[in-house]
């Protein structure tokens, strides 16, 4: 049986994965294709505006406590004494996805931002730049919700008290 320190984290992880998984599937089927209808200059107006406020603060603070809490559940499982083999897919692949959307995110999406910022009103540079960003989200959408799914399944493998967990 895993250790309550493990479960703990699996639970978080499984909470701030979904909470990521969420928003990540709001921006792929709703924002973005209302954006392409309304418009790229649209798209960065309230892109810029997203990211000053709030959103400064939320996104990287829900994307980095859903990282570091399936890091912290692949760590805590891997010293448990009493850890049995059911679960080490779950959550070593979770663990590997995580790791491969905060890549996804720093490599491109990052760099999009950044390139917003000093784009101004040039449509043609921000259409270069909406579709970075689509492209860049499309790939993290998948793996936030695989990321999320597989986490669901290590949370059950772990809680489930049966020997194989």
């Amino acid at each position: 049986m895993a250790s309550s320190v493990t479960k703990a984290l699996a639970a978080g992880a499984a909470l701030f994965g979904g909470l990521l998984a969420g928003v990540t599937l709001n921006r792929a089927l709703v924002q973005l294709p209302a954006w392409q209808g309304i418009g790229v200059v649209a798209w960065a107006d309230f892109t810029r505006a997203e990211n000053t406020g709030i959103g400064t603060i939320f996104y990287p603070a829900l994307g980095l406590a859903a990282l570091l809490l399936t890091i912290g559940t692949a760590v805590a499982f891997r010293f448990d004494r009493d850890k049995r083999g059911a679960c080490s897919l779950p959550i070593y692949a979770s663990t590997g996805l995580a790791i491969t959307w905060a890549l996804v995110t720093r490599v491109l999406l990052v760099p999009a931002m950044f390139a917003l910022k000093t784009a101004g009103g040039n449509a043609m540079e921000l259409q270069q730049i909406f579709l970075s960003v689509a492209r860049g989200s499309a790939v993290n959408d998948v793996l936030h919700v695989v990321t999320f799914t597989l986490s669901l399944w290590a949370l059950a493998a772990l809680c489930s008290g049966s020997k194989d967990s």
